[in-house]
């Protein structure tokens, strides 16, 4: 058998002591004897008397009388009281309105060795229940002590079967009592958490400390959360297991390191906002894109202030009417917490910015800002190159169509339009392949090869330039050349004939 130490020993008195008070209680209360007609010896019943109308008490001979607070305002009169008893009565009804208003119903006390009886008896329009005790004088008063030490039984077992290892010192620090948590903690583990926190009289009344302490033999470590709290006697000592937390903390706080360091490579300016509406991370490029300073964004400014900073730099568009200024970035903050917000922003310096905001589910809100300058220099100067190349294709005197390889008219020229009777800017995306042929029969009345380009372009069977002139009903000719272009499109050109023309300028220069 192991030996027992010193500290097992108070241990073992101290449950010896919560078992026993009530046991003696219980045993002298039952043996305490009263007297009938001064005849020592002889037992007689004594009661008390609770009256009920309905679930409201209304009447009861106990002048200190106290009965457990109700939970919330529907609890009734007997719902207290059946909470009272419950411990020892555990099948009293739940309604008196349940009890059988026509004779007496009686229960008896379970899980004790007392003799006690409780008594359902309808009295007036109302329904008296009476506690009776053989053995002791004052059945209520019984009843409350037993509570009492029930409820301190289950609270000594909720302490001492606790995860968290809980141990009680007197007031020179020298240990008395520990749960099993307590008991089941490594000695060395324990020295040292006694050891870091220095019990003595003259410590403070709190104190919260973190430990991580190594196994013996081993890498592993484990973390604790220490907590000593100053009691009346002595002190209460605290150490929880926090090991998974501090792993977790540490992995959180890598993954935190990693994305700083991702988002200080990053060339789009970043800035995090939590659900206070404070900046709580920026990354250097938002530095360099909006000119703000480090010492503003670091002091955590607020998101009105961290707008109101960008508009005085005239890094955002000035506001038409700045009345309004901080209900439009309210509605904006709004509409990125639904995922829905992206502008551009359109700077006096030249610049352009694409601004995104994007929601977390914990109610942070970050912005992307993003120089797209570059980007819109490019899309203009292609857009005014596409211009000007439509501009000189439509100066042309011959009109130039291009068909895709899907049959879909892509562009054509003024002229083109002119000379088979469309107007580009309305027709092109509606006009294919087919379209094109059959407005070509029109205005040359049927006249020339048109079923065979429609086929070749059709099939792909085009693999070298075809010309054809063709006669106009006004005695002129039309020069066609269909070109392939590559990938299945197709080009075609339509001219008049070089003769045709000069034959018409010298009759118009006589």
């Amino acid at each position: 058998m192991t030996e027992l130490t010193w500290t097992d020993g108070l241990y073992l008195a101290f449950l010896t002591f919560l078992v026993a008070v009530p046991a003696l209680l219980i045993l002298g209360l039952a043996g305490r004897q009263v007297s009938v007609i001064g005849r020592p010896g002889i037992r007689r019943e004594r009661s008390n008397h609770f009256l009920f109308r309905g679930d409201r008490l209304i009447d009861h001979d106990l002048p200190d009388l106290t009965l457990p607070a109700a939970d919330d305002r529907a609890q009734s009169d007997w719902d207290r009281v059946r909470a009272w008893l419950a411990f020892r009565f555990p099948d009293l009804p739940l309604r008196l309105a349940d009890v059988d208003q026509g004779r007496v119903t009686s229960f008896q006390s379970q899980n004790d060795a007392l003799t006690t009886r409780l008594d359902f008896a309808p009295s007036d329009n109302a329904l008296r229940v009476t506690l009776t005790d053989l053995s002791d004088p004052d059945p209520a008063v019984l009843n409350e002590w037993l509570r009492l030490c029930r409820s301190s039984q289950d609270q000594a077992a909720a302490l001492f079967h606790a995860p968290v290892a809980t141990w009680l010192c007197d007031g020179a620090g020298q240990l008395v009592w520990q749960n099993t948590a307590g008991l089941a903690m490594a000695p060395d583990h324990k020295d040292q958490i006694f050891g870091t926190i220095g019990l003595a009289p003259g410590i403070e009344d709190a104190m919260v400390k973190r430990l991580t302490l190594g196994e013996t033999g081993g890498p592993a470590r484990t973390s604790y959360e220490v907590r000593l709290i100053r009691t009346e006697p002595g002190f209460a000592v605290y150490a929880t297991d926090i090991t998974r937390l501090v792993q977790a903390e540490t992995v959180q706080r890598d993954i935190l390191q990693t994305l700083t360091k991702t988002f200080a490579s990053l060339t789009i300016g970043l800035t995090v906002f939590d659900r206070t509406r404070s900046l709580a991370l920026f990354n250097p490029a938002l530095i360099d894109m909006t000119g703000l300073q480090p010492e503003f964004l670091i002091a955590r400014p607020g998101l009105i202030s961290f707008f109101d900073a960008l508009r005085d730099r005239q890094v955002m568009p000035e506001p038409r009417n700045y009345g309004t200024w901080r209900t439009q970035i309210n509605e904006m903050v709004e509409t990125a917490r639904g995922g829905l917000y992206q502008e551009v922003w359109s700077l006096p310096t030249g610049q352009t910015y694409r601004v995104t905001g994007r929601p977390y589910p914990d109610g942070d809100v970050a912005f992307l800002f993003e120089d797209i300058s570059i980007e819109i220099s490019a899309t203009r100067r292609h857009r005014l190159q596409m211009d000007l190349r439509q501009s000189v294709i439509d100066h042309l005197e011959q009109g130039i169509a291009v068909l895709s390889d899907d049959g879909s008219l892509i562009f054509c020229n003024a002229a083109f339009g002119a000379l088979i009777g469309i107007d580009p800017d309305r027709s092109l995306v509606e006009m294919r392949l087919h379209d094109v042929i059959a407005a070509c029969r029109e205005r040359s009345f049927g006249t020339g090869p048109w079923g065979d380009i429609e086929q070749r372009i059709a099939s792909n069977a085009l693999t070298a330039p075809i010309r054809y002139s063709i006669a106009l009903p006004d005695n002129s000719a039309l020069a066609l050349q269909v070109l392939p272009l590559g990938r299945g499109q197709a080009m075609l050109t339509l001219s008049k004939h070089q003769s045709a023309l000069l034959n018409a300028a010298a009759l118009e220069t006589g």
